[in-house]
């Protein structure tokens, strides 16, 4: 390609002229920083002045009813309370969620192991408190299926004796009743605690640790054991007993079902089926007539009200009329004080309850929350979502004083409670009465409920937990996240509860870890369009590279766990870069430009890898330049000195300032270079050695800076990188110029 000559006088006054341009223009680097309150260093400074900064705006301007209201939350919406429009909707929500909780308590008490009473105790006072207490204002709180599986599941090993027992309720064996009521004991016990953590984690603020469990994690986990509870409660449904011992696991209810089957009892299974068909159109009738939605919360109370029938009309429980069975004694009257129970921890003690308790606080924690806040979204209010986790705590403290087990959110009670049109809490406080009033007046109707109907209630009520439509989802879209949900469900299927849940969450952690060990990272070019703009090649496969100089971006924290990673990938973008370049005419890389906006955190080891890359880059005659470093990240160098150690001249606050920068190096260097795409021809440049030349008029089209050739350049003696001549480092950007 022809050459044009130019005077080397004028080509001087040309570079002068665009390296002022350059300064000029370039942005001013903020070296003083204000501390930065969203590093996760600085999360308990954060919180410290912050509630310091609210306490002194509630001191100043908080009234005594805004200090009430802070303590009891029920006087924030009572104060604002619409009566004549809300009331009437508060009252039907209540009562509708009130007929469907008192078969499901019992229900769920039954699956727990403990008798059907505890699941109306578990419906009552809790409700109340948390009207009191919490947040959220459509969620209704009570006993649920997993809770009730979490506790039978990791009880009754501690308990053995108690796997003998058929029906909690109709106990009368002196050595029965001692196992059984220490069971009880156990559950009243590993409630105080869940309690316990649950207050703690709100006050603590320490809600975040939730989110180690993953969706994924959770839906897996939840469809599994919704499997297992519907098999525990299927013996309703068959007419006969299996025994399981401590074990849950899908293969163990398949051999005890089948080993069994001979003694199946046709009057109980039919009708059991009858229920499971009635409530399932109960369920989902509205996706085929929408007005069937306002009967979904009377499918539990109908079922028990057709299974009452057949026992006081029919006769059922009758040995001659196939005697099929009924829960039995349910006591009457509100609950009493068990804040007895709580101490001492021997049978079980409090080591064995507490992983226990963990376990189940963890699980209920975000399933709760996690209804919490999708219904605030949906109604339009802000969750306070710390005080909702302590209204929760508080609730469960009340229930362990009460013969209650754990309670916390229910998804389809919620959704009914939502779709009746609750407007506040005061919908739970009218729940909370109507399982009053049962427990005061109609236990003895209750207690002649057919076991099968309440197998029914709970296997209908369970079958929406499982969640294959989330597993499609993870498969389309993330193979890794299907992975978790799959090591969840069938660890809980296959193996235990406990177990199951564990290895999906330990695998949703090392996965976590993997991500961030081996982070994501990119070679940045100029997208033509944009100017100023640098993206990812592989994204944006028509952007420019400039030969000689690489743009590179971190997209992570720099941290122990991936700088070993990092140093790799750096190492091979630059050895294929410098091949590249070298096709384009220029023998290596000059300057390389790491975009450090993605990287928010840096530890020691990612101090040292910094300056590592420094001396690595030096020794290779490659000057490194960083660009738009966060307040966190230039806060740490400043504590070692690094910017002194790179130069803060090499510290730019735009990947285009840092690119507009090392062109006009490489043009005093004696190079013309064109930005270009990794499918474009080799562009018209040249490494001048002797003297000046001028690009042609196709490089100079190409490119929106195109530096001029300088006089001869001499080779750095280390590492054979360029070294500018002597008089000419005066052109080198001075940290007392704009910036």
């Amino acid at each position: 390609m022809a050459r044009q000559r130019y005077d080397r006088a004028s080509f001087q006054i040309q570079a002068e002229a665009q390296m002022a341009t350059c300064e000029h223009n370039r942005l001013v680097y903020p070296w003083q920083h204000d501390r930065d309150d969203e590093g996760p260093k600085d999360a308990l400074y954060r919180i410290f002045t912050k509630t310091k900064s609210k306490a002194k705006e509630a001191a100043a301007t908080w009234t005594i009813m805004d200090y009430l209201s802070f303590f009891i939350p029920c006087l924030e919406w009572l104060r604002t309370y619409k009566w004549s429009k809300w009331i009437m909707n508060d009252v039907v929500a209540g009562v509708s969620v009130g007929f469907m909780v008192v078969p499901q308590g019992m229900s769920y008490a039954n699956s727990a192991g403990l008798p059907s009473v505890y699941g109306l105790y578990g419906a009552f006072l809790p409700c109340l408190v948390y009207c009191l207490v919490g947040s959220s204002r459509q969620l209704a709180v009570g006993p649920v299926a997993v809770t009730s599986l979490l506790i039978s599941a990791n009880l009754k090993p501690l308990v053995p004796c108690v796997s003998a027992i058929a029906n909690p309720n109709t106990v009368t064996d002196p050595d029965q009743v001692a196992c059984q009521t220490q069971y009880n004991h156990a559950a009243i016990q590993l409630a105080f605690i869940v309690a316990c953590l649950y207050t703690g984690v709100g006050v603590l603020r320490l809600g975040w640790i939730t989110k180690f469990l993953s969706h994924a994690v959770i839906g897996g986990f939840t469809s599994g054991a919704a499997i297992t509870i519907a098999l525990g409660q299927f013996k309703y449904i068959v007419g006969y007993n299996i025994n399981m011992g401590e074990s849950t696991r899908l293969q163990d209810y398949v051999s005890e079902y089948t080993k069994k089957a001979r003694n199946l009892r046709w009057q109980e299974f039919i009708m059991g089926i009858v229920f499971i068909f009635v409530l399932s159109f109960f369920r989902d009738g509205q996706k085929v007539w929408k007005p069937l939605r306002f009967i979904r919360s009377f499918g539990a109370l109908f079922v028990c009200i057709v299974g009452l029938a057949a026992v006081y009309v029919g006769a059922i429980d009758e040995p001659d009329n196939g005697a099929i069975k009924i829960v039995g004694d349910i006591p009457s009257g509100l609950p009493g004080f068990t804040g007895t129970w709580w101490t001492p921890m021997e049978n079980p003690t409090f080591s064995q309850l507490l992983p226990t308790a963990i376990i189940v606080m963890f699980v209920d924690l975000l399933e709760s929350t996690s209804i919490a806040r999708a219904l605030a979204r949906r109604n339009g209010y802000e969750l306070v979502y710390n005080r909702e986790i302590i209204g929760l705590g508080l609730a469960n403290f009340a229930g362990a004083m009460s013969n209650c087990y754990t309670t916390t959110g229910s998804f389809s009670r919620s959704a009914v409670n939502n779709n009746a049109g609750a407007k506040t809490p005061l919908a739970q406080f009218v729940c909370g009465w109507v399982v009053g009033f049962v427990l005061l007046f109609l236990t003895p109707v209750f207690a002649h409920v057919p076991f099968n109907a309440l197998g029914a209630i709970v296997i209908v009520g369970v079958s929406s937990l499982i969640e294959l439509e989330q597993a499609v989802y993870l498969w389309k879209v993330n193979k890794l996240d299907m992975l978790c949900w799959l090591a969840s469900f069938f660890g809980t299927l296959f193996y235990s509860v406990e177990v199951g849940l564990g290895i999906a969450v330990g695998l949703a952690i090392m996965m976590a870890l993997f991500q961030t060990a081996f982070p994501h990272t990119a070679v940045l070019g100029r997208i033509p369009a944009g100017k100023t703009v640098y993206r990812n090649i592989k994204q944006y496969p028509d952007a420019q590279m400039y030969p000689g100089i690489l743009a590179f971006r971190i997209d992570s924290p720099l941290y122990f766990a991936n700088v070993k990673s990092l140093e790799d990938k750096i190492e091979k973008a630059m050895i294929k870069f410098t091949a590249w370049s070298n096709v384009q005419g220029v023998p290596q890389i000059f300057f390389l430009i790491i975009d450090m906006t993605p990287v928010h955190h840096i530890d020691s080891m990612g101090l040292h890898f910094l300056e590592d890359l420094v001396f690595q880059c030096k020794g290779k005659g490659i000057q490194l330049i960083l660009a738009n470093p966060g307040r966190n990240v230039v806060n740490d160098w400043e504590r070692i000195k690094y910017p002194d150690l790179l130069g803060r001249d090499y510290i730019f606050v735009t990947v285009h300032d840092a690119m507009h920068y090392a062109q006009q190096r490489l043009g005093e260097m004696g190079f013309s270079v064109s930005p270009l795409s990794l499918g474009a021809a080799p562009p018209s440049m040249v490494y001048v050695a002797n003297e000046p030349t001028a690009p042609s008029s196709s490089s100079s089209s190409m490119s929106d800076v195109a530096g001029p050739s300088k006089p001869p350049v001499e080779r750095g003696s280390e590492g054979g990188g360029p070294t500018l001549r002597p008089g000419t480092s005066s052109s080198r950007p001075n940290s007392s110029r704009v910036q």
